[in-house]
């Protein structure tokens, strides 16, 4: 029981069991055995002692409340004393036997059924055994019928909390999966998502720890969202890989339950969970997690959908590169950022003759064949088409090598193109400026790039040229 519970079961435990000792006050008062108002006697020192034991349970810490042992004993000792108080008040064959009753209700406020079965075995023994010392007829069946009649409502009792307890779960499952649905679906950004589901998951009682896994089908890797890592698929457990991805079936581990994120038969991730106690999971509990993960699945797959939407977007079709409006926001971040950068513009020199001599079929390859070049030469940068067979290049940093760079760079695409056509010489002309040197905002260092890309044209083409 988390501890809000705890006190709520403290308090209801403790108002139920002053019911008690009303009840036993009554039988020291008009028992037989009290004939004249006797100050003391034997049921009314039981009657003090309840008294001061709930007086001082209300200063028992809830860590020992927590300890069902120590609920156990104090349910024992409870159901000990009424068999006391019924034994030195002669009362086995009056009603007073229905204190039991109240014993056991207080023992299913705690939604244990073993507690609850513990507390009818010894309530009908003891009872039992007072019946038989009771002085009156062993024949009188009415007697003996009180002994089934306790042990089955008892049970029922123990039973009926422990339903509670279920549909308590069950509730507490859905009001848990619908506080993630929101999270996940109010997220795209996946770091944040694990952010905001962690709070949520801490709460899961069966569980100390839990992962989402996103499969990237183009790598063949599990990208693992909380540990920030990835582990490819071929290094897997071939059985879990069998029941997971090609089954789609949850696999359960040594340490770990695996449950498959899967929309349209298709395994997008997964969700794993290392149990506090494996063999205390139950269907509840598989259910829960089984239904979480097919949450997260839609939300990946909703996430994956939205990726491609947004490349595309971003992406320019013929080349594959980002298009300028891409560039553009990236380089405005940089500058918010105040982060050090340079601009670096490429034109095709002669690109328009090749275009007239062999066609604008041709032109494309070419410009693809130049583009998967350029991806390849600076991949370490953020590459777009400006538009036409223009390019410009964003690089971080302060840029301190950037001539050198540039040069190895020009020395590299240049073989590159004499490789794909030596008839017409398709070469590129470079300029290049930096923030914040060249410029205080990023159109002020754009314009200082193209200006020097006009200063290497003007100055013949086949360069590279910085203001």
């Amino acid at each position: 029981m988390k501890n809000n519970e705890l006190k709520q079961f403290k308090y209801n435990f403790l108002n139920l069991r002053w019911l008690i000792v009303i009840a036993a006050g009554y039988m020291a008062v008009f028992s037989a055995t009290n004939y004249g108002f006797r100050a003391v006697n034997y049921i009314n020192a039981l009657v003090l002692f309840f008294i001061l034991s709930n007086v001082f349970l209300y200063f028992v810490s809830l860590d020992l409340f927590k300890n069902r042992y120590f609920r156990y004993f104090i349910f024992i000792a409870d159901i000990v004393l009424v068999s006391l108080a019924i034994y030195y008040t002669k009362s086995a064959g009056t009603d007073f036997f229905l204190l039991y009753f109240l014993v056991i209700v207080i023992t299913a406020l705690g939604k244990d059924v073993k507690a609850s079965i513990v507390a009818t075995v010894v309530a009908s023994l003891l009872y039992f055994w007072l019946i038989l010392n009771k002085d009156t007829s062993v024949y009188d069946v009415n007697m003996y019928m009180r002994i089934p009649f306790l042990f089955v409502v008892g049970l029922f009792t123990g039973f009926l909390s422990e339903t509670v307890k279920k549909e308590e779960e069950h509730v507490k499952g859905l009001r848990l999966i619908l506080s993630i649905t929101n999270i996940i679906n109010e997220n795209m950004d996946y770091a944040v998502m694990v952010k905001y589901l962690d709070p949520f998951f801490e709460k899961i009682d069966t569980i100390v720890d839990w992962e989402i896994g996103v499969l990237n089908e183009s790598t063949g890797k599990f990208s693992l969202l909380c540990e920030g890592s990835d582990v490819a698929v071929a290094d897997m457990d071939p059985v879990m890989v069998q029941a997971l991805i090609n089954k789609r079936e949850i696999y359960k581990g040594k340490k770990y339950v695996y449950f498959p994120q899967a929309r349209e038969k298709k395994v997008t991730g997964f969700l794993r969970i290392k149990p506090k106690n494996y063999n205390a999971l139950t269907e509840l509990d598989y259910d829960l997690f089984m239904t979480l993960s097919s949450e997260l699945g839609i939300v990946i797959e909703r996430n994956k959908l939205f990726e491609q939407i947004r490349n595309m977007a971003n992406t320019d079709r013929l080349t594959e590169l980002y298009n300028y409006r891409y560039f553009l926001e990236q380089a405005d971040k940089k500058y918010d950022d105040k982060t050090s950068f340079a601009v670096i513009m490429i034109d095709l020199d002669n690109f328009k003759k090749y275009n007239d001599n062999y066609g604008h079929q041709a032109g494309n390859l070419c410009l693809k064949y130049i583009a998967d070049n350029l991806k390849k030469e600076l991949r370490s940068c953020l590459l777009a088409r400006y538009g036409g067979d223009e390019f410009v290049v964003l690089r971080d940093g302060k840029n301190e090598d950037i001539a050198a760079f540039l040069k190895e760079f020009k020395a590299g695409m240049d073989a590159k193109l004499l490789e794909f056509e030596k008839n017409i010489q398709v070469s590129m002309s470079i300029g290049y400026a930096l923030f914040p040197k060249d410029g205080k905002t990023t159109q002020e260092v754009l314009a200082m790039a193209d200006k020097a890309l006009y200063k290497a044209k003007e100055a013949g083409k086949n360069r590279i040229s910085y203001l």
